[in-house]
């Protein structure tokens, strides 16, 4: 039949399976794939007529749009009539669309859902045009207009008490909205956008397929079908909806009569889904009836514990809609419950919020701790913690989704002595007694959480009646007995209960459905939000000072190995070699807070401190380097370096290795190929020559050769030779003891003792950049070391100051004498008493703490997990480790040894939303850099690379996908 009527020579035919009709893909000798159904229907089934007028129709009005088109026969029909064991069917042949349905793609992400929605908008508007059709359809199952009808008595079918109590529940919902269901815009909607009706293809709606529930409807209709089922198979289906709802309302402006419909209707079409294959099943046994209800049970369990009014808030919030509802009632409650708390006393608005100085010396994990500081901050008095504030006592590591902590309180606290009375604010009844107590004031509920009751669900109340008392213990953790109130404008959020706290990504959300109890009394001033921060960058700080991440966290406070952002969530800093002994070492802070207290002023003065840092720093290093130049910044130290070396060598050639990066004045710059070779660079300065880097990964000796240094070493001779013969003979050879930004290479031994021994042959000064991995962070005080190696002089920036502007110089007697001509040498900031004595007790902590054996042994456990992850994980194309300064190169083929740079910044992006800081670097971008604070354990290796593997597992990063 293909043959005779299409022209089409099958060669072959792979089932597709379906509902009612039989449909196949069919290949023809050519290898093009056809899609074809046959259907049950007579000849001029309208049915039929009207799908085929529905396509053509999409063809003409939406051509962009990833339809099937028709493939007419020979003859120019729609399709063929036949008779087939005694039954009718119509076959039709339409073109193919790749992809894979929704159903059978493991991850949803919100840009896909988000392209399905805008997929469903512009498909009704594709057929928006189109008339209804004439007498009508004959009524089907699926039309959501029909719903109660078809989930019926669920009691006949659902034999799990739970699960029917939650069929009955979601349909007393439908059952609430059905009547406004006429007044809504009506229009022709494809009306099952389903999760096998959707297709897929590299992250992008591919397709949509089966026209044949099509019908004229509730617009709305479309939108809920397709948020409905976008919802199973979602740890967060709420959030999966409200992409979806998001994408469509960009394309087809929602009402907010169709918003407040959409999740009881799309629970509704679940229960439609569950209960009609749950009979379906039980009449006839069938498979595919249990294939398509199997997810959808565990969803309608969850979806019917969120009351639409909170669905509603979040597709308004989805949506970027204002709040609907009106405000001033539940304004004048809030007003009369602050009239109430006055009463009190002296109310502190107490501070709770992550970068509040509550927490500066506290532990706020210790509950006793933490209670001891809140007591001394309100010395008797009582206190408020603010509405939708977060709190850094419910701080946790940054997860996505629903698994994202929730830190923000939904109401306020005010914290109260235990058995203190609370009475209503105003008239009202008692809908529930529990905890929390609500009370139902008109259109507005109040509830009270941590009060013990003296009032019973029903008693009606007037305002200043007790309600009850102040419970013993926490109102929240470390903060003391006290009452939570709650304003909520909805009674089946009232009822649901609210939460108590919630994440930082529903404060929005929440705003709609709450009001600010105690809007005076809670008062603090504005903090900048992370938005607010990122537009003053853009319009006062210099567009090439560029920041981390697409997406930006706004940190406000750092302790240990952790950092922590506005809202309360906690990132595992793995790339900090700047805070070295830890963020906010309450060490480091005391000596810089007790010496600022006391002296500080230039170097030119005499003082002790800079006499006790500059014997401790010497004490480090190997003779004959004894000479302390004190400075601000790495950048500076190198420059200071490149001066020194140039004035006592009379010579101006430098040679570096290619890829290094040694600062950003303008002299190190032209000694940095990672800055002069990159964007806006100008290439390397003409008395600038570079030797090669020794990557034993890409280089031409890899780690397969144990001869790599020498030759390495070699190499870098050849170049100082051929310009010492030129007669450009080098004043210095400067290098990092292990390439930081050139991709953490760690250099194969042998190496510097070559290259050192070379330029010293050539009359040059050898200088060890210690900038990066100086100070024990390799496990020996300084990375030359490891390779046996003295450098004539070194320098040394980030660490020493843990955060501190400070940096050094160091070189030998002899250089030092050389180097003083007359011209004195002065800097007005660098080893000031404060700065020498933060440096003395960072170096005090990295001897007395024992962290250079911890980097040599937490840095060895690393590497060992980081490999046994790159045995998993393709795209880990080598693991590089010494100590606490690790790399992980990230390729796209480990035979070709292609860059995976896109995907590298991809990682940093999805695991900094499950609380790691990661960021590339590297000739180019595409390793890891892994350098934390030096008080990192093995219980931080574990969460790194528990979070590198599971992000690197997603869909959009697997390479075998």
């Amino acid at each position: 039949m293909l043959r005779r009527d299409f022209g089409i020579a099958a060669a072959a035919q792979t089932p597709l399976g379906g509902e009612v009709d039989l449909n196949l893909r069919v290949d023809d000798e050519q290898g093009r794939p056809h899609f074809v159904r046959a259907s049950r229907a007579e000849p001029g089934s309208a049915d039929i007529a009207w799908q085929n007028a529905l396509l053509r129709h999409l063809e003409a009005t939406v051509p962009e749009l990833p339809v099937p088109r028709l493939v007419p026969t020979l003859t120019g029909a729609d399709g063929v009539d036949l008779v087939h064991d005694g039954a009718a069917f119509t076959v039709r042949v339409l073109s193919w669309v790749p992809g894979r349905t929704l159903a059978d793609t493991a991850e949803h992400p919100p840009a896909l859902l988000t392209a399905l929605g805008r997929i469903a908008g512009q498909l009704n508007l594709g057929l928006s045009g189109m008339a209804r059709p004439e007498g009508g359809l004959p009524p089907h199952d699926w039309d959501m207009r029909r719903a109660a009808e078809v989930v019926g008595e669920p009691g006949d079918i659902v034999t799990d008490p739970s699960d029917l109590a939650d069929v009955r529940r979601i349909m007393a919902w439908y059952a609430r909205i059905h009547p406004v269901l006429a007044e809504l815009p009506h229009g022709v909607v494809h009306q099952d956008l389903n999760d096998a009706n959707v297709l897929a293809l590299d992250g992008e709606i591919s397709g949509v397929v089966d026209v044949g529930d099509a019908l004229y409807s509730i617009r709305v209709a479309e939108v809920a079908i397709a948020a409905g089922y976008a919802m199973v198979r979602k740890a967060d289906p709420l959030a999966a909806a409200a992409h979806v709802v998001a994408g469509f309302h960009s394309v087809v402006p929602l009402t907010a009569e169709e918003i407040a419909a959409i999740y009881p209707l799309a629970a509704a079409r679940l229960c439609m889904n569950a209960v009609t294959w749950n009979r379906r099943v039980a009449e006839s046994g069938s498979e595919y009836g249990r294939t398509r209800s199997r997810h959808t049970w565990p969803t309608i369990r969850m979806l019917a514990q969120v009351p639409p009014d909170a669905a509603e808030a979040v597709f308004r919030v989805a949506c970027g809609l204002p709040d609907h509802r009106p405000t001033a009632p539940a304004e004048e409650l809030a007003a009369a419950v602050e009239r109430g708390f006055a009463g009190a006393g002296n109310i502190v608005a107490l501070d709770a919020r992550p970068a509040s100085e509550l927490y500066d010396d506290v532990d706020w994990t210790d509950a006793a701790a933490l209670r001891a500081a809140v007591t001394t901050k309100l010395a008797g008095r009582p206190g408020v913690l603010g509405h939708l504030e977060a709190s850094l006592a419910w701080s946790a590591r940054r997860r996505p989704g629903s698994a994202e902590p929730a830190t923000v309180r939904v109401g306020s606290t005010v914290l109260l002595p235990a058995g203190t009375e609370v009475a209503a604010p105003a008239n009202g009844l008692v809908v529930r007694a529990g905890s929390p107590l609500v009370v139902r004031h008109g259109e507005v509920f109040s509830c009270w959480w941590s009060l013990d009751a003296a009032v019973e669900p029903g008693d009606p109340v007037t305002a200043g009646q007790v309600l009850g008392t102040v419970a013993e213990g926490d109102a929240e953790p470390g903060f003391g007995p006290g009452v939570q109130v709650q304003l909520v404008r909805s009674a089946d959020v009232a009822a649901w209960p609210p939460p108590r706290r919630v994440s930082p990504s529903c404060r929005r959300t929440w705003r709609l459905l709450t009001t600010d109890p105690t809007p005076e009394l809670g008062r603090l001033p504005e903090e900048l939000t992370v938005d607010e921060v990122v537009a003053v960058r853009g319009r006062r700080i210099a567009r090439s000072q560029r920041n981390y991440y697409a997406r930006p966290m706004n940190l406000v406070r750092g302790r240990d190995v952790w950092f922590y952002d506005e809202d309360g969530l906690a990132y595992l800093d793995s790339l900090n070699n700047v805070t070295h002994v830890g963020h906010a070492e309450p060490r480091v802070a005391a000596a810089s807070h007790r010496q600022m207290r006391t002296l500080n002023t230039n170097s030119r003065f005499v003082y002790p401190q800079i006499a006790r840092y500059a014997e401790k720093l010497v004490a480090t290093l190997p003779e004959p380097l004894e000479v302390v130049f004190l400075v601000c910044t790495g950048s500076e130290a190198n420059d200071l370096a490149l001066r020194i070396a140039r004035q006592v060598t009379g010579r101006v050639d430098l040679v570096n290795i290619d890829g290094a990066y040694h600062g950003n004045t303008g002299v190190v710059t032209g000694i940095s190929p990672n800055r002069y070779k990159g964007p806006g660079g100008q290439g390397a300065p003409p008395t600038t020559h570079e030797v090669r880097m020794p990557d034993r990964y890409r280089g031409p000796y890899g780690y397969d050769d144990p001869g790599a240094g020498a030759r390495y070493a070699h190499d870098a001779a050849e170049v100082i030779a051929r310009i010492d013969a030129d007669g450009r003979r080098p004043a210095a050879f400067i290098a990092e003891s292990l390439m930081g930004s050139g991709g953490n290479i760690v250099f194969p031994q042998g190496y510097l003792q070559g290259a050192f021994a070379a330029a010293r042959k050539a009359g040059a000064l050898c200088i060890s950049d210690e900038v990066q991995v100086g100070v024990g962070r390799l496990g020996s005080w300084w990375g030359f070391e490891l390779q046996g190696v003295v450098p004539d002089i070194v320098t040394m920036g980030k660490p020493l100051g843990n955060g501190h502007p400070l940096a050094a110089v160091v070189t030998t007697r002899a250089i030092a004498n050389a180097f003083d001509t007359g011209m004195k040498y002065f800097n007005t900031f660098g080893g000031n008493p404060v700065s020498c004595a933060i440096g003395e007790t960072v170096l005090d902590i990295v001897e007395r703490d024992g962290l250079r054996d911890n980097a040599v042994k937490v840095g060895g456990y690393f590497a060992e997990q980081l490999r046994a992850l790159a045995e998993r994980q393709p795209i880990i194309g080598d693991v590089r480790a010494e100590g606490l300064y690790l790399g992980v190169e990230l390729v796209r083929d480990r035979v070709t040894k292609e860059p995976a740079t896109r995907e590298a910044f991809a990682v940093t992006e999805l695991t900094k939303e499950r609380g790691v800081v990661v960021f590339p670097n590297g000739v180019h971008d595409n390793v890891l850099k892994i350098k934390p604070p030096m008080t990192f354990r093995r219980e931080h290796v574990d969460t790194y690379v528990e979070v590198l593997d599971d992000v690197l597992s997603l869909p959009e990063l697997t390479l075998d996908k």
